[in-house]
């Protein structure tokens, strides 16, 4: 049976400062797993004003060994990403499908950052998760069924490491120029 999983939180920076900040997500303490991007296309489309940026993600995740030897594969994989940003409407929507091993487990993920305030922004994430091997019954049921469950904790795993990287991030670029701000403000106002 297929997965969900579904994730939001706030950002305490603005969405122009989350959205730069993505870039610079990788490498960061938090997200060891991630080993490689490499960047395919970038696209400026003039008349609507987005752009259009498409990676390749390198991953080690750690799979079961016995997920490894069941399908055939190795603990790096690849991932797909394509990224839409429409500054105008402040609007950063990126989604990510699997490409290793996609034959047997499909994960579509979709990740959009918003504002929620002029100070603030909002992580929203929601991810499929589908073992194609799962249909019929039996032991290959049973193994695709463990193998969703595996990738739903993982998937939940990585999304709080993930939440601390980007957060990590932010802090690193913005946190000091908003207390030099914050700073200048206060000694403007007792002025």
């Amino acid at each position: 049976m297929p997965q969900t999983f579904v994730n939001s939180f706030p950002l305490p920076f603005p969405w122009s400062h989350t959205a730069l900040s993505v870039w610079h997500k990788y490498p960061n303490p938090s997200a060891p797993h991630v080993v490689s991007m490499d960047t395919l296309s970038h696209q400026y489309d003039d008349q609507t004003g987005l752009l259009r940026i498409e990676r390749i993600l390198g991953v080690r995740q750690g799979a079961p060994t016995w997920a490894v030897k069941l399908l055939g594969g190795t603990e790096d994989t690849y991932v797909r990403e394509v990224t839409m940003i429409d500054s105008a409407n402040e609007r950063f929507e990126m989604t990510s499908t699997n490409l290793s091993l996609s034959a047997y487990l499909l994960v579509k993920e979709y990740i959009t950052y918003l504002p929620a305030s002029p100070t603030t922004s909002v992580f929203n994430q929601t991810a499929l998760i589908t073992c194609s091997a799962g249909s019929g019954g039996g032991f290959i049921a049973k193994a695709a069924q463990k193998i969703e469950d595996w990738s739903h904790k993982r998937f939940g795993d990585n999304a709080e490491k993930g939440k601390m990287g980007l957060e990590h991030v932010c802090k690193q670029l913005w946190e000091s120029r908003w207390q030099q701000s914050d700073s200048s403000s206060m000694s403007a106002a007792r002025l």
